[in-house]
């Protein structure tokens, strides 16, 4: 194990227990998400509120949230369409007819959403130097993704209203789980379970509705008047590392980049930390809050439950397990977010030897923003205005974010069905 998965495995345990509370649920996001967005009006969800919360996380203790990702709302409708309802035979070809052209909506949407995360891959690959990153909202719209994947949302509604009233009162259970998850075709009226979105052009969608303890903004506002919890992670390079086998996740533990990095010239480098100095020690300190975030009343988690017990699936489908497993790990719907690790301003020292600190001063006076783990301090302009006051001094280097805005280090998780 290199001294950055030691690194990585220390920061990790501390922050289970410190910010998370010791929820075994929790997952590092890595790198961590700008909770900068504005508060949506009264009646609507920002978009990318909506990215967030409705994405399914990776089964990792540290994960990645990638645009275009997989959404909790379809998966959860896929799920359904998956159910293996018990017709009478003189109904079945109804049934069969209504499902394969469920199936084939879906199969629609999956496509174009593949397209367009390839179509992203690609945009982003082709900036030309000093070209700021592209916004993944603004992209979408801008390129024609948004009302092509919006058209197949509403293609999937109308398949599963046509589904519902085939099955019918056969499996009264499933037909109402389907029409309670079936995305309306306007805004008006305002059908329960679902609230509306800015495309980003001044249109407002129907989608799905999420309820989130609170906003960015509206934390740092109460954070002015003093409070919040105060966090300290401590680490060493000659401390040993958690073991992730542990963790919900088994094990598993993603991440691609250096544990000490610097920006310079606005790109991140890898920070001339002697790694096989032992008396290297980093302290970061930051505020920090837990908010739940709950899916609307078109998400019916003690259904669920009962679809595993039952595992009466349409084939290759099963509960979990096998190779077309529902739930859990591999699953089509093996996680869902139910809580948000928020921090602000975090601040950090870092000590270590005198040839240690020779090695490295030259890059961090040189750099306009430090990365330890998944802690950023500077390096970043436009919307993050995170900028760093920093110095060095001895043998130890110190600095603090100055970002008026939080960020999203981590996530609690749930796994549909089995919890």
């Amino acid at each position: 194990m290199s001294t950055s998965d030691d690194l990585f495995g220390q920061t990790y345990q501390q922050l289970l227990s410190k910010a998370a509370g010791g929820n075994e649920n929790f997952q590092l996001v890595y790198p961590y998400i700008d909770w900068w967005w504005p508060t949506a009006p009264t009646g609507q969800i920002d978009a990318r509120a909506l990215g967030l919360v409705n994405t399914i996380p990776q089964w990792s203790a540290i994960g990645q949230f990638q645009p275009g990702s997989s959404a909790l709302f379809n998966s959860y409708g896929q799920v359904l369409q998956h159910v293996n309802p018990t017709i009478p035979s003189d109904q079945q070809q109804a049934v069969t007819n209504a499902h394969n052209s469920l199936i084939a909506a879906q199969n629609q949407y999956q496509n174009d959403q593949t397209a367009r995360n390839q179509a992203w891959v690609v945009a982003g690959s082709n900036l030309p130097p000093g070209v700021p990153p592209l916004d993944w909202i603004t992209w979408n719209n801008d390129s024609g993704w948004t009302k092509t994947l919006q058209a197949d949302s509403n293609a999937i509604a109308k398949a599963q209203e046509v589904y519902a009233q085939a099955v019918g009162q056969q499996s009264p259970a499933l037909t109402a789980a389907i029409k309670a998850a079936t995305l309306p075709s306007s805004i008006f009226p305002v059908t329960q379970g679902f609230t509306s979105v800015n495309q980003g052009d001044g249109t407002l969608v129907p989608a799905p509705a999420f309820s989130i303890g609170t906003t960015g903004q509206d934390w740092v506002a109460l954070l002015s008047q003093g409070g919040g919890n105060q966090v300290t992670v401590d680490i060493s390079q000659s401390a040993s590392s958690y073991d992730y086998s542990k963790s919900w996740a088994g094990g598993n533990a993603s991440y691609d980049r250096w544990f000490w990095s610097v920006n310079v010239g606005g790109s991140w480098s890898q920070w001339n930390v002697d790694e096989s100095d032992q008396s290297v020690q980093a302290t970061i300190s930051f505020t920090t809050t837990q908010v739940l975030v709950t899916a609307g009343q078109w998400y019916n988690g003690g259904y669920l439950k009962s679809l595993a017990g039952q595992n009466n699936f349409f084939a290759p489908w099963t509960s979990t397990g096998g190779t077309s497993p529902i739930f859990g790990q591999g699953g089509l719907l093996p996680l869902q977010v139910v809580g948000l690790i928020a921090a602000y301003q975090p601040s950090f020292s870092v000590t270590m030897s005198q040839n240690s600190f020779s090695q490295a001063v030259q890059q961090f006076n040189a750099s306009a923003g430090v990365r330890i783990g998944p802690f950023k301090f500077g390096g970043s302009g436009g919307h993050e205005t995170n900028t760093v006051t920093k110095s060095a001094s001895g043998t130890s280097f110190t600095g603090k974010s100055t970002a008026t805005y939080p960020f999203i280090i981590g996530v609690l998780v749930a796994q549909p069905g089995l919890s």
